[in-house]
């Protein structure tokens, strides 16, 4: 029997053939950690898991633990949190352990509760977290928001990316970010931000047609001074 979460008012699904879709794209880790993960219960979670790898995309986040990717001759380990049952008890020495597995650590961060620019305690703790266990990538989402953009010297962080693509009548915001960030071999960062129009209802994602507008709202919440060209912007 299939025994469901009691605590999501809606219950999230993919079709099978959406971790091809991702594989295709060019996607090498999928975060599974966040407030639907266990919708349909935990063995549909470990099919979920089950699925990825067998697409050749590693799972991070809840059971599976860190994921592990290989660019270049760079080992990047992959975290994945749910923050919205509050900051987890053992995140200091996951994220530690974590760390030590590899050369370069990305922590992602999956928060709950209506959208706002503006991120709450759990995950500004849990970005402290990050920043003190060596991450040099950290992000969050989940909140339909996007969220400030900072820099920590070559840390990147990313306090909220908005939505990408999401079949759901329970959100519309429409603004979001794609992140990119190139790592040199001395542990240099260079990072910039593309605005897109989430696709919702079952349309595409695209570049958005009012990147400026996008860009002065993540001014205006706190980012640095974005340098802009077309639909991309760095920092």
């Amino acid at each position: 029997p299939v025994v469901l979460d009691p605590r999501s008012d809606a219950r999230l699904v993919n079709a099978p053939d959406a971790v091809n879709a991702l594989a295709r794209a060019g996607v090498r880790v999928a975060g599974i950690a966040n407030n639907h993960a266990l919708d349909f219960g935990d063995a549909a979670r470990s099919r979920t898991i089950g699925a990825l790898r067998g697409g050749g995309i590693a799972a991070a986040g809840g059971p599976a633990g860190a994921a592990i990717a290989s660019i270049g001759a760079a080992t990047v380990v992959v975290t994945a949190h749910d923050l919205s049952r509050g900051l987890p008890d053992r995140l200091a020495g996951e994220l530690g352990a974590a760390r030590r597995r590899g050369d370069l650590l990305v922590c992602s961060f999956h928060v709950d509760g209506p959208p706002s620019y503006l991120p709450g305690a759990a995950l500004r703790s849990a970005v402290e977290c990050a920043v003190s266990s060596g991450a040099i990538v950290i992000v969050a989402h989940g909140s339909h928001s996007v969220g400030p953009l900072e820099r920590r010297g070559d840390v990147v962080i990313a306090w909220g990316l908005g939505n990408l693509a999401f079949d759901c009548d329970c959100t519309d915001e429409r603004e979001a970010i794609v992140l990119e960030v190139a790592i040199d071999p001395v542990g240099r960062t260079t990072a910039s931000v593309v605005a897109v129009e989430a696709g919702l209802d079952g349309e595409p994602a695209r570049t958005a047609p009012d990147a400026d507008g996008i860009f002065d709202l993540l001014e205006a919440i706190g980012s640095p001074r974005l340098a802009r060209q077309g639909c991309r912007a760095f920092f």
